[in-house]
C-alpha cells in the first residue's frame, strides 16, 4: 500500500466522525419538526448523544486494539456504526433516534482510535504531528462539504437518507481497509486483555502529569467546539434566519481551521509543539472574550459578519490546538499507544460533553453559548497546559 493511499485511507476513516456530526446539522430543523412533540430537551441531543457514545467506545477500543490488532478493531467499530445508522434511519421516536446516534458514536470510535494508533505505530513526536496536521488539513474540507451533501441528500430522500448514507460510507471504508491495509501492531507487541495489566497501564497513564492534564485540556478545547455544534442549527437557522445558507456559513468557519492546519504542517517541525499551542490558546481566548463583549453591546445578537469574523479566529485556533495537543499527549506513551489513544479520546469526549452540557444549561442564547464556550475552554486549557510545562511535572 503506497504512502499516498495509506494517507487517503486515514483521512477517510477519520473523516467519518466529522461527517457524522456536520452532515446532520442542516437536517436538524427537519428532525425537530417531526419529533417536536416528543422532545424533552433539545434537538441538540443529536450531537451530544453521539459524543457521549464516542466516549464509551473510545475507552474500550484502545485496549482492544492493543490486544487483537488495529484492523479488526476498526472493522468492529464500523459494524457497530452501521447498526446505529440503521436504528437511527428507521427510528419512529426521538428516543430511538438518540439511541441510534449513541451507537453511531460508540462505533465511530473504532476508526477514530484505530487510525490514530496506526499512525502512532509508524510515527512519533514532530513526525507524528506533521502527519496528523496533514490529515487534519485534508479533513478541513469535510466540514465544508458535509453540510452541503447532507442538505442535498435530504432534499432528495428526506433527513433519513443522510443516515442511510452513513451506512454506505462505513461499508465502503470497511471493505477498503480489509482489502488493502496491513496490520501495524505486530503480535509481539500486543498487550493481553487482562484486568491486572490493563489497570496498571491505565494508572501509569493517568498518573503522568505530563500527559493527563493535556488530555483534560483537549477535552476543554473540544468542548468549546462542541458548544458551537450544539447550537449551530439554532444560531444560523432560527436566530439569524439563514437556514438556506447554513452549509456555506459552516464551510466558511471551517476555512479558519484549514488555514491553521496548513500553517502548522509547515512550521511545527521548526517551532516544536508548545509554541503553536500557546498561540492557539491565546487566539481562542481572545476571540471568545471579544465575542462576549460584542454580545453585550448588541443584546446578545451581534451583526452576523462580526460574529463570523470572531468565530473564524476561534476555528483558526482549533486548527493549531487539536493535532499538536494530541501529539504532545501521545509522545511519552510508546507501546501504550492504543490505551493512550483511548484515554485521550474518551476522557476528552467526557470532559467536552460535561462542559457543553453545563454551558448550555447555564447560558441562554446561541451566541452566549459559543462565546462562553470558547472563552472558558481557553482559560481552563491554558492553566492545565502550563501545569505540564513546570520542571517538577516532567517525567521521562
Amino acid at each position: 500500500m503506497s504512502r499516498a493511499e495509506r494517507l487517503a485511507l486515514y483521512v477517510a476513516l477519520t473523516a467519518l466522525t466529522a461527517f457524522a456530526i456536520d452532515g446532520v446539522l442542516p437536517v436538524m430543523p427537519a428532525i425537530d419538526a417531526e419529533f417536536s412533540p416528543e422532545l424533552p430537551f433539545s434537538v441538540g441531543q443529536i450531537i451530544t448523544a453521539f459524543v457521549l457514545g464516542m466516549a464509551v467506545g473510545e475507552l474500550a477500543i484502545g485496549p482492544i486494539s492493543d490486544a487483537v490488532g488495529r484492523r479488526p478493531s476498526v472493522i468492529a467499530g464500523l459494524a457497530i456504526f452501521v447498526i446505529g445508522s440503521v436504528l437511527a434511519a428507521i427510528a419512529t421516536s426521538f428516543e430511538a433516534l438518540i439511541l441510534g446516534r449513541f451507537l453511531q458514536g460508540v462505533g465511530v470510535a473504532g476508526p477514530k482510535i484505530g487510525t490514530r494508533a496506526m499512525i502512532r505505530d509508524q510515527f512519533e513526536g514532530a513526525d507524528m504531528a506533521k502527519v496528523m496536521s496533514m490529515i487534519f488539513t485534508l479533513l478541513v474540507f469535510v466540514p465544508m462539504i458535509a453540510p452541503a451533501l447532507g442538505a442535498a441528500l435530504a432534499a432528495i430522500t428526506g433527513w433519513r437518507g443522510v443516515l442511510w448514507g452513513y451506512l454506505v460510507l462505513a461499508a465502503i471504508l470497511g471493505a477498503w481497509l480489509w482489502a488493502r491495509h496491513p496490520e501495524t501492531h505486530p503480535k509481539a507487541n500486543r498487550v493481553p486483555l487482562k484486568p491486572g495489566p490493563l489497570l496498571r497501564n491505565f494508572a501509569i497513564i493517568v498518573s503522568r502529569r505530563d500527559v493527563f492534564p493535556i488530555i483534560v485540556a483537549i477535552g476543554f478545547v473540544f468542548g468549546g467546539q462542541l458548544a458551537y455544534f450544539a447550537v449551530a442549527a439554532e444560531l444560523f437557522g432560527e436566530f439569524y434566519g439563514k437556514q438556506s445558507q447554513m452549509p456555506a456559513l459552516i464551510a466558511l468557519l471551517a476555512t479558519g481551521m484549514g488555514a491553521a492546519l496548513m500553517l502548522n504542517v509547515r512550521f511545527v517541525g521548526q517551532t516544536g509543539l508548545e509554541r503553536p499551542i500557546w498561540i492557539g490558546l491565546l487566539l481562542m481566548g481572545g476571540a471568545g472574550s471579544a465575542l462576549l463583549i460584542t454580545a453585550l453591546g448588541f443584546d446578545g445578537q451581534p451583526p452576523l459578519g462580526l460574529l463570523l469574523a470572531l468565530a473564524w479566529v476561534a476555528f483558526f485556533a482549533l486548527g493549531l490546538l487539536f493535532g499538536n495537543l494530541g501529539a504532545l499527549a501521545m509522545r511519552p506513551l510508546g507501546e501504550l499507544a492504543g490505551l493512550g489513544s483511548s484515554l485521550i479520546a474518551s476522557v476528552s469526549s467526557v470532559v467536552a460533553f460535561v462542559f457543553t452540557t453545563v454551558i448550555k444549561s447555564a447560558v441562554n442564547g446561541p451566541v452566549w453559548t459559543i462565546a462562553w464556550g470558547f472563552t472558558l475552554a481557553a482559560v481552563a486549557s491554558s492553566v492545565l497546559f502550563r501545569h505540564t510545562l513546570t520542571p517538577t511535572n516532567a517525567q521521562n
